[in-house]
């Protein structure tokens, strides 16, 4: 067993059940592998969940920086931004964040900084890109920033249960009120492509 098999395991749980404390243990078993096996790839606990969570945080970062620099129209960018975003929601949620700033607060630290230093800039290269191609609207691109992250994180409760589909229908709300008549345009017929 590798360190990136590891780690793969990990990230999928923390994109399927969001970030939670898992006991080694339960790694160990569920990888049919030895604790020691764990602990030989990694020095200990925290850093096996620093790697795997910075892992995908690289990761997640990698895939929008080619998109963003990508040719492709910006609807095609935005919408394989959100599929990044939905793939990770759960993982990077307000419940997991306030799990991994208990249990590792070093760790959330790192990812608060990352989001900060890093996510919010490429969206906000984004947005700035649509306004300038004439897509979106020239509204405030700290605007369309709070509108994006109010409406994901409100739509992500755990208590209600999260529907791929309501994530697509805020995207298209979204969409719909941002776009400019010539990004409606190429929306309608992306959309048309697909159906």
């Amino acid at each position: 067993m590798t360190k990136n098999e590891i780690q793969k395991y990990l990230s999928e749980r923390f994109q399927a059940e969001g970030f939670k404390n898992i006991p080694v243990d339960e790694i160990a078993t569920e990888l049919k592998i030895s604790k020691k096996t764990i602990y030989t790839e990694f020095d200990n606990k925290e850093m096996l969940v620093d790697r795997t969570i910075m892992n995908m945080l690289n990761e997640a970062y990698s895939n929008v920086i080619y998109i963003v620099a990508n040719e492709s129209p910006f609807i095609e960018k935005f919408y394989t931004i959100f599929n990044i975003v939905k793939k990770n929601l759960i993982a990077f949620d307000d419940i997991s964040l306030a799990e991994l700033k208990r249990s590792y607060p070093e760790i959330w630290i790192k990812v608060a900084r990352f989001r900060k230093h890093n996510i919010i800039p490429l969206l906000r290269l984004l947005i700035t890109s649509g306004i300038k191609k004439g897509v979106l609207n020239d509204y405030p691109i700290e605007l369309y920033l709070k509108l994006i992250y109010g409406a994901i994180k409100e739509t992500t409760h755990r208590d209600s249960r999260i529907l791929e589909s309501d994530l697509d229908l805020l995207l298209k709300m979204f969409l719909n009120g941002a776009l400019t008549k010539k990004g409606r345009k190429f929306l309608n017929y992306r959309l048309g492509n697909v159906n």
